[in-house]
């Protein structure tokens, strides 16, 4: 009777054993599964890449084209994909897609050819002299507001080495008499960016025979968070991928990545007519408001031009007044429409599962040509 007790037990405990081995095996292979598939769409690089290339060719391979136009160049290059996607998926039992969701537009900014940092017009270039932006009692800086409350990204300008300021490159090691010696006299030209609770600075200057950028936060007293430098006539300052170009040669810069942090700001130049270069960045505003928005911001300081005889059309000339021309020009800034990022749904299914989710690539992610 005992022996027949045993036997019953170690049947119950094997079948027990199977039970729990096969719900084991069952729970690693979905988990297996579920993972792979989340993973194929959260790192999808081919699908990434594809897009990151159509942004790119949308956005830059022309300064006059319309919103149509870079919107249906990124639709057909994503709707090809999609094709070899699903062609290439089903070979393998599977559905692998993807789609345009949704495209934001935005409005490029544009100074393309070698100039000083100022407005297009140049009544109002001259008119911009006159004013001061003043933070520390110091005066005779130049400024303009260049993006007025706004979204920026894929901001890159190259500066020329000899334009800027020189300082002893001694100073380096000295950050705080360095900030000083930036901000004695009037010649140094900088970018700054207010998101209304800091400022960033990034003062370029010359040191070491090399560009050289200097940037600080400002929260209630400026303090240098960096200094960056490059070799070269010329340094292109990428801050939507945080880096200093020259020719081939690549430096990081981190404390540039300031710029993925804040929300909506004001953004100036400060001493623009001391530095030569070119520039151009993405904004997160249709062209149209965007134009209307600059105008608003300037408006009062454009009609005291407009009130003087002088800007009368056709009776002792006319003002040239623009802050940004509304086409390509080579004498100052411009703007031309943008698309300031994509959404991609992506979806994937096999015979007993469906993901999907949304991948969203952005200017700054696809560069410059």
């Amino acid at each position: 009777m005992i022996l027949i007790a045993g036997l019953l037990i170690a049947v119950l405990l094997v079948g027990l054993a199977l039970v729990v081995n096969g719900a084991i095996y069952t729970e690693n292979l979905s988990s297996r599964e579920v993972e792979g598939s989340s993973q194929a769409l959260a790192d999808d690089p081919p699908t990434t890449e594809r897009l990151t290339r159509s942004m790119r060719e949308a956005n830059y391979n022309s300064d006059t084209a319309s919103y149509v136009e870079r919107r249906s160049a990124i639709r057909q290059n994503v709707s090809t994909w999609d094709q070899h996607q699903v062609a290439s998926s089903v070979q393998n039992g599977r559905f692998a897609s993807s789609e345009v969701a949704a495209m934001q537009n935005g409005t490029r900014v544009i100074q393309s050819d070698t100039n000083d940092f100022m407005p297009a017009g140049n009544d109002l270039d001259q008119e911009l002299i006159d004013t001061t932006l003043d933070p520390f009692g110091i005066t005779g800086r130049t400024s303009w507001l260049v993006v007025p409350d706004a979204n920026t990204r894929a901001f890159n300008m190259t500066v020329e080495k000899d334009s800027l300021k020189t300082v002893d490159g001694g100073l380096l090691d000295d950050l705080t008499n360095l900030l000083s010696t930036i901000l004695t006299g009037n010649d140094v030209f900088w970018v700054q960016f207010d998101d209304g609770s800091s400022v960033w600075r990034v003062y370029l200057v010359e040191a070491d025979n090399k560009v050289t950028a200097v940037i600080t936060e400002d929260d209630g007293s400026e303090d240098v968070v960096g200094v960056c430098q490059i070799s070269g006539t010329q340094a292109s300052i990428r801050f939507g991928k945080n880096e200093l170009v020259s020719g081939q040669d690549t430096q990081a810069c981190s404390e540039l990545s300031f710029t993925e942090e804040i929300g909506k700001h004001d953004m100036y130049f400060v001493g623009g007519n001391n530095a030569q270069g070119t520039y151009q960045i993405i904004i997160g505003e249709h062209e149209d408001d965007f134009q209307n928005k600059i105008e608003d911001e300037y408006d009062d300081f454009i009609g005291d031009l407009l009130d003087s005889l002088t800007c009368w059309t056709g009776v002792l000339g006319s003002c040239d007044d623009d802050v940004y021309r509304s086409s390509p020009t080579p004498d100052g800034p411009y703007t031309t429409t943008a698309v300031y990022d994509t959404s991609v749904e992506m979806t994937y299914q096999t015979d007993r599962m469906r993901f999907t989710r949304n991948l969203t690539v952005a200017p700054e992610s696809s560069g410059l040509p």
